[in-house]
């Protein structure tokens, strides 16, 4: 599967392509922390993994490749947010692209979701496990 249109024209997307080897659902995927400004860069992270076929000898499923993604917006120019929490897990993110720019989408599974649009989106990804 290649990289998503919807996300080709945003920078360090091919990056996250890559870790994976495929786009990420981001099921289950953690809202670490949330930064809004009015004027200049916003930003998300999210701590995401690949959950694997292996199990664990408790049973649980095997999580790898662990990675924090930071999502950086400028101009935001709308969002509807709810229900943050301790804990925000999401039930998984889709990033649209839309007339004034781009829509990222948390779905809503354990505390934070909504949606976030603005001008432009890039990403980085910093390997591991949030500290």
């Amino acid at each position: 599967m290649a990289l998503p249109i919807e996300t080709r024209e945003i920078s360090g997307a091919a990056e996250l392509y890559d870790w994976f080897g495929y786009w990420p659902d981001f099921h289950d995927a953690e809202v670490i922390s949330l930064h809004l400004n009015r004027k200049g860069a916003s930003s998300l992270h999210v701590h995401a993994w690949d959950t694997t076929k292996e199990v664990d000898e408790k049973g649980h499923y095997v999580m790898a490749k662990h990675i924090v993604v930071k999502f950086i917006f400028e101009n935001v120019s709308d969002l509807a947010l709810n229900d943050f929490s301790q804990q925000n897990v999401i039930s998984g993110l889709d990033i649209e692209k839309i007339g004034s720019g781009f829509r990222l989408t948390l779905g809503a599974c354990y505390g934070l979701a909504g949606s976030i649009e603005a001008e432009t989106m890039s990403l980085r990804i910093t390997p591991g496990k949030p500290s």
